[in-house]
């Protein structure tokens, strides 16, 4: 039986925000965030050429625009992790990510494989850096201009685990109900 709307927009639920993160929480997120350019490449690898044009899920993004997207937050998330390991809660700089998905010439035309070799380096060197985190230098955050609370990096990973398997999960789901 295909999906409801809720299991199109969220295959894996929706990200729970919380107060503590266990240490194997963030051992395991930075785990996924380490195999998932390999595994997204595999996945991708089951879709055709008109598949990648083909919105994941009705009235999403094409599975192209995904994977940019996935490049463009994964690149910009990297960044604000450095910023804040570097600087005392710096305010980062927000972006449209519908715009950067919807207007932007790359995400709408190129093909996907320079958004992956950007997530193998991204991703490489990201967990590298998460890596050598100590505890406290998890605790470390930054400050979002469209939002009230800050971000630690303890969070930041652990969001963007679930982010990288959130958007892995909607092609996944689109190759089990294409038509």
């Amino acid at each position: 039986m295909p999906p409801n709307l809720e299991q199109w927009h969220y295959p894996i639920g929706r990200y729970q925000t919380k107060e503590v993160f266990l240490a194997e929480e963030i051992n395991a997120s930075i785990a996924i965030l380490k195999a998932f350019p390999s595994a997204l490449k595999e996945l991708l690898s089951q879709c055709s050429t008109e598949d990648l044009d083909q919105p994941y899920r009705p009235g999403g993004w094409t599975i192209k625009q995904l994977v940019h997207h996935l490049a463009d937050s994964h690149m910009h998330s990297y960044m604000r992790c450095k910023y804040a390991f570097l600087e005392d809660t710096p305010t980062i700089k927000g972006y449209e990510e519908r715009d950067w998905a919807e207007k932007s010439p790359d995400a709408l035309n190129l093909a996907i494989d320079a958004s992956l070799q950007i997530l193998e380096g991204v991703h490489q060197r990201w967990t590298y850096f998460f890596e050598q985190l100590s505890a406290e230098d998890f605790e470390r955050e930054y400050a979002h201009p469209e939002r009230t609370e800050n971000f630690p990096l303890k969070e930041v990973v652990c969001f963007y685990a679930w982010h990288a398997q959130h958007h892995f999960n909607h092609i996944k789901q689109y190759l089990k109900y294409k038509a």
